[in-house]
């Protein structure tokens, strides 16, 4: 089970998009989501995500068209969501996939400079293309979290590896074929 929370809950306080979840209830929330009854009975893999990155140019762009104005959200802030995240699979001994630092890594951030998706610096390509609208993912950034999830799993779960696990139902070739019911009934 996959737990991907956080990009807009990573909006600023005060924004107009009523969204702001403040950093201690967003990991308080992780912490319930992970501890909940309904989760805890099944014992399922679980796999928390970072946040992604923001772009700032992008969600101003963005905004801009929806006639919002001003700032929402900056790469900082989203940051310590980011942060906040791999915390608490740290503290709970939940696998983390950490998509923000790995889109940090390839769009060439460098420890000590500022972040990329800023509008401190310039813009950044590799962000464009992997965030639609400078906060949600992209085909290219659902790609580059297949990638870190299969690679995790392979690692960490090779029985749950796709070509380790038995088909539920027959494949298509082998399926019983029937005639399509009518759909208002006998």
């Amino acid at each position: 089970m996959m737990i991907l929370f956080g990009a807009n809950d990573a909006c600023l306080p005060g924004s107009d998009s009523g969204q702001h979840v403040p950093l201690e209830i967003y990991q308080n929330n992780l912490r319930r989501i992970i501890r909940h009854p309904s989760i805890q009975i099944q014992s399922p893999h679980l796999i928390l995500v970072t946040p992604p990155p923001v772009n700032e140019y992008a969600c101003e762009e963005s905004d801009a068209a929806k006639g919002i104005v001003g700032t929402r959200r900056t790469a900082e802030h989203t940051m310590a969501y980011a942060d906040a995240c791999q915390r608490v699979g740290d503290d709970l001994g939940v696998t983390v996939i950490d998509l923000w630092s790995c889109c940090m890594r390839i769009a060439k951030h460098e420890p000590g400079q500022r972040l990329p998706g800023s509008k401190q610096v310039r813009r950044n390509g590799y962000l464009d293309e992997v965030l639609s609208d400078g906060l949600h993912l992209s085909p290219a950034g659902y790609r580059t979290l297949l990638e870190l999830t299969m690679r995790h799993i392979q690692r960490v779960w090779p029985d749950q590896s796709p070509d380790a696990l038995a088909y539920v139902h027959p494949p298509w070739p082998v399926a019983p074929k029937t005639e399509p019911q009518d759909s208002e009934g006998p």
